[in-house]
């Protein structure tokens, strides 16, 4: 018990992993709060969570921050093209019923195809561009490559981190909750959990 118990023990260690996500929590909340610089805020959270998973985020304040900078204009950039997107896509969904011409199974299956695809940049773009230094170009056909050739994890990965916020459209007991829990340690919780999924799934394809 007393071995539990130690500031080495595995209690302990516990326990400052969720206060560390918890303050991370707050930066990224904090950072997010212009929506214009919710880009950069995720990539600088997945910067620090990546390094978590493998033992090396140093300190988090200082990392996160550091990650807000240097990625900021890219991820900004890839942000406003997801959101512009994403209302092109909720646009056309609205106005799928009016369409009653010959071709609407094969409209409905482009919106389907195009949402999948929008989902897995939302999920997959930021940690890439908080892993790797390179060009916008690079990155979109990096993880499109990456993830039609890992498509289990691909899929794992999604559900897990646009799951909770899906539900949470379709049950206002379920908002509340989301509210509540996000607020304080969500984001960085949920980060944090497929940071492991997104490192293997990373160092597979890095040259040793």
């Amino acid at each position: 018990m007393e071995g539990i118990l130690r500031l080495d023990g595995p209690v302990y260690r516990f326990l400052m992993r969720g206060v560390e996500l918890a303050l991370l929590n707050v930066l990224f909340v904090l950072c997010s709060v212009p929506l214009l610089t919710m880009g950069a805020s995720m990539s600088a959270l997945y910067a620090v969570t990546l390094k978590m998973v493998r033992g090396e985020e140093g300190r988090i304040v200082h990392g996160f921050w550091q990650a807000f900078k240097s990625n900021f204009k890219q991820s900004t950039i890839v942000w406003a093209t997801l959101v512009i997107t994403s209302i092109i896509l909720a646009l056309n969904y609205i106005l799928f019923p009016l369409y009653t011409g010959d071709f609407s199974v094969f409209i409905l299956m482009g919106l389907i195809l195009f949402s999948l695809i929008c989902s897995i940049y939302f999920v997959f773009i930021f940690p890439y561009i908080a892993r790797y230094t390179c060009t916008l170009k690079e990155a979109y056909v990096s993880i499109l490559k990456l993830c039609l050739a890992n498509s289990y994890v691909t899929l794992l990965t999604c559900c897990l981190v646009l799951g909770p916020a899906i539900l949470a459209l379709f049950s206002p007991a379920f908002l509340v909750i989301f509210f509540y829990l996000y607020i304080f340690i969500g984001f960085a919780f949920v980060a944090y959990i497929s940071s492991f999924m997104m490192r293997n799934l990373f160092e597979k394809y890095e040259v040793k």
